[in-house]
C-alpha cells in the first residue's frame, strides 16, 4: 500500500481530511482571533472572562469525546460527524446576535461539544476502511494535515480581521463549517454497518472495558505523559523567545520555521517507514529526539543551536506520532473502536489542557527552565514504558 494508491482509491479518506482542514481553519479562526477580540470590544469583557469563554470551549471538547466514540460505535460514524458539524456551525450563527456574556458561552460550549465529537468519528472510519499494515501512513497524513489546518487557523484569523468586520468575520467561518457539513453529507460512505455492542448501554461498557488490554493501558500512558509535557511548553515557547533569547516576535518565528518545514515534510514518511519496519523503534527513537533538546534548553540560547535543537524535536515527533497512533489503531478492539479512541483522545485533551497550566505555575514559582527539565522528565518517562511495552510484546 502506497501513497499514490490512497490518492487514487480513497474518495471518503480525502473527504476526512478537507473537513480535517476546514474545521482547524475555522475553529483556530475563531479560538484565536475573533473571540478574543470580539468579546473584548463588542462585549467589553476582560481578560479573565475570555479565559473562561475559550476554556469552557477546550472542557466541553474533551468530556464530549468518550460519549461520542460510544455513540459513533452505536450509530455509525458518520451521524456523529455530521452532528459535531452541525453543532459547531449553529453557534456562530448565533454569536453575533447575544448581548449576554454567558449567552455567548453557552454557546462556545455547545461549540466544543461539537469538536469532540468531530474527532472519534473520524480516527475510527479510517480506522474501519485501512487495515494495520496501512495505519502509519494514513495517519502520518491525517496528522500532516491537521497541523497545517492547526497553522493556518490564526493566520487566517489575523489577515481576515484585518480586511473585514466581526460580523462578516462570524459569517465567514459559519461558511467553512457548512462546506464541511455538505462534503460530509454528500461524499462519506460508511465502511461497514454498525451494530451494538451489548443490549444495552451498561452492558456495552462493561464489554468494552473488559476489552482493556496491558499494552492497550502502556500506549495511554504514553499518550498522556506526551501530551502533558508538550502541553507544559505552549504557553511558553513564545515567552522563552522573549524573555530568555530577548528576540523580537519576527526573530523568533524564523527560527520555528526550519523545524516545522521539516517535521511536516517528514511525516508522511515517518508513517511509511512504521508500516513497513515496525511501529516501537520509531516510537521510542522519537520519545528520546523529543526529550533531549528540552533537556538541554538551559545548555544554550544561541539561536542556531536552538534551532537546531527545535529541529531534533521536530524530527522526533514526526517518527513517534504516526508509530504512536498506528500502535493504538491496532490495539483497539474493532467493535469498539469509536468509543476506544474517544477516551484516548479526552485523555490527551486532559494533558493539553493541565499542561500548560503546570508550565505557566513552574515557570512563574521556580524556575523559566523548570517546565523544560519537567516535561524532558516525562518524555523520559514515557521512553521507558515504550520500551518495557515493545519488550512485552514481542
Amino acid at each position: 500500500m502506497n501513497l499514490q494508491y490512497i490518492i487514487s482509491n480513497h474518495r471518503t479518506f480525502f473527504i476526512f481530511l478537507a473537513t480535517i482542514v476546514l474545521m482547524e481553519i475555522a475553529h483556530g479562526v475563531e479560538l484565536i482571533a475573533l473571540f478574543p477580540l470580539y468579546l473584548n470590544d463588542q462585549m467589553h469583557e476582560g481578560a479573565d472572562a475570555i479565559g473562561v469563554t475559550l476554556s469552557s470551549y477546550l472542557i466541553a471538547d474533551i468530556l464530549a469525546r468518550t460519549p461520542a466514540g460510544w455513540a459513533a460505535d452505536r450509530w455509525a460514524r458518520k451521524p456523529v460527524l455530521l452532528i459535531g458539524v452541525a453543532l459547531s456551525a449553529l453557534p456562530i450563527l448565533l454569536m453575533p446576535r447575544v448581548e449576554s456574556q454567558s449567552l455567548f458561552l453557552f454557546l462556545n460550549i455547545v461549540n466544543g461539544i461539537g469538536a469532540g465529537c468531530i474527532w472519534p468519528a473520524i480516527y475510527a472510519g479510517i480506522a474501519d476502511v485501512y487495515g494495520r499494515e496501512r495505519y502509519g501512513l494514513v495517519l502520518g497524513i491525517v496528522n500532516m494535515v491537521m497541523l497545517g489546518g492547526i497553522a493556518i487557523g490564526p493566520i487566517a484569523g489575523g489577515f481576515l480581521l484585518g480586511h473585514v468586520n466581526y460580523e462578516t468575520a462570524f459569517v465567514i467561518c459559519f461558511v467553512i463549517v457548512m462546506i464541511a457539513f455538505v462534503l460530509v453529507v454528500a461524499f462519506v460512505r460508511e465502511a461497514r454497518t454498525h451494530q451494538a455492542v451489548a443490549h444495552s448501554e451498561l452492558q456495552s461498557f462493561r464489554t468494552v472495558l473488559g476489552q482493556l488490554d496491558a499494552t492497550l493501558t502502556r500506549l495511554l500512558v504514553i499518550g498522556l505523559l506526551l501530551t502533558f509535557a508538550l502541553g507544559m511548553m505552549l504557553p511558553l515557547i513564545s515567552l522563552f523567545g522573549k524573555q530568555v533569547m530577548n528576540l523580537t516576535p519576527d526573530q523568533f518565528a524564523l527560527i520555528l520555521i526550519p523545524p516545522s518545514i521539516i517535521t511536516a515534510a517528514l511525516i508522511i514518511p515517518a508513517g511509511q517507514w512504521a508500516d513497513r519496519h515496525g511501529r516501537q523503534l520509531p516510537l521510542i527513537l522519537g520519545l528520546i529526539l523529543v526529550a533531549i533538546p528540552f533537556a538541554g534548553a538551559p545548555l544554550s540560547i544561541n539561536p542556531l543551536i536552538v534551532t537546531a535543537g527545535a529541529t531534533v524535536a521536530g524530527i522526533g515527533y514526526a517518527l513517534l506520532v504516526p508509530a504512536w497512533n498506528a500502535l493504538v489503531m491496532e490495539y483497539v478492539p474493532a467493535n469498539a473502536r469509536g468509543l476506544f479512541l474517544g477516551a484516548i483522545a479526552t485523555a490527551q485533551g486532559i494533558g493539553l489542557a493541565v499542561g500548560p497550566f503546570v508550565g505557566g505555575e513552574l515557570w512563574e514559582r521556580v524556575h523559566v527552565y523548570a517546565p523544560f527539565e519537567i516535561a524532558a522528565l516525562f518524555l523520559f518517562g514515557a521512553t521507558i514504558i515504550a520500551v518495557m511495552n515493545a519488550r512485552m510484546t514481542k
